[in-house]
């Protein structure tokens, strides 16, 4: 059950907005045609992705109907998030100073980066789900004594009784 190759382009753009933000912020002082359709253009996709996961996320389509899981221990989740952030300074790196040489090593960067994380749940840790109020527990439940994601509002506590439904291979999200 991986993710289709389009699906994980959208949240590729979706978990380094803010990334693409920084650049196009950066080489603002570069203005030119070219780059204002180049800007419009990176718009249009960050939305798009933005929206998308928005959707995948707050809508019930394509996901098996919600089963009840006990929690039996919440692991901790701080070297997923190491990874995202040094992914983060890492794709930002050649741009800082907003040079052209740094805008050509980007893309490149972010290509490899992509590539490791594509068939990966580090995907779903994504900044939009803090603003949505979301967070992300490494967990393993009663019900097949198996560890999983899951995306869950609120605060989860071991012992808790949670509906969800899989939303990828090793990933839940809650009702």
């Amino acid at each position: 059950m991986g993710l289709s190759l389009w699906n994980s382009i959208k949240l590729f753009f979706t978990e380094y907005t803010f990334v693409f933000i920084i650049l196009m912020v950066t080489y603002s002082k570069y203005f030119s045609v070219f780059l204002l359709i180049l800007y419009i253009i990176l718009s249009v996709i960050l939305i798009g992705s933005n929206y998308g996961y928005y959707k995948l996320m707050t809508s019930g389509e394509d996901m098996e109907s919600p089963r009840t899981y006990q929690v039996v221990e919440i692991k901790d989740s701080n070297p997923i998030y190491t990874n995202i952030i040094v992914s983060h300074i890492l794709m930002l790196l050649p741009v800082i100073d907003g040079t052209v040489i740094g805008l050509i090593i980007f893309p490149i960067i972010s290509f490899f980066i992509f590539i490791l994380f594509r068939n990966n749940e580090i995907m779903f840790f994504n900044p939009m789900l803090f603003l949505m109020g979301y967070r992300v527990y490494n967990i393993r439940v009663k019900e097949h004594d198996k560890s999983v994601y899951i995306i869950y509002k609120g605060k989860l506590q071991e012992g808790d009784f949670i509906s969800a439904s899989y939303l990828y291979e090793n990933v839940l999200i809650s009702d």
